[in-house]
């Protein structure tokens, strides 16, 4: 059975800039991969990553349609382990393991998913977002 303690030995073994704020609550900063304030709960039995990456375009502009289009299709075809999501305050990187028998790898794939969508689909995303 895995435990907090796990999740940060292994980000303590990857050598990823972390801070613990108690309760399984850590934020990330991984220079190499550009993500920056990518949020991971351990709740429950869950291991959550939250990664906010844009505001969300204001209802009736004409670039909604297309950001939330783009997004729907690289949740289907460039995404592995996360997915976007719309939530109140923006759109946000998703993924969620389970923690009873998380391994290493897991995660990191979750990570690695996460550092290419930053560094290769949220320039494409931002450009969409603003488009009028």
């Amino acid at each position: 059975m895995r435990t907090i303690s796990d999740v940060q030995r292994f980000l303590t073994d990857r050598a990823m800039k972390y801070q613990d704020f108690g309760g399984g609550m850590f934020v990330v900063n991984d220079d190499g991969s550009g993500i920056k304030n990518l949020a991971i709960k351990v709740s429950d039995e869950v291991v959550v990553f939250q990664l906010r990456v844009l505001d969300a375009p204001e209802s009736g502009s004409k670039s909604r349609e297309a950001l939330f289009e783009r997004l729907l299709r690289l949740n289907g075809e460039g995404l592995l382990h996360a997915a976007f999501a719309l939530l109140k305050d923006g759109i946000y990187l998703q993924a969620a393991l389970p923690l009873a028998n998380l391994d290493p790898n897991e995660m990191q794939a979750v990570l690695d998913d996460m550092g290419l969508a930053v560094s290769q689909h949220l320039p494409q995303l931002t450009t969409t977002s603003h488009a009028n």
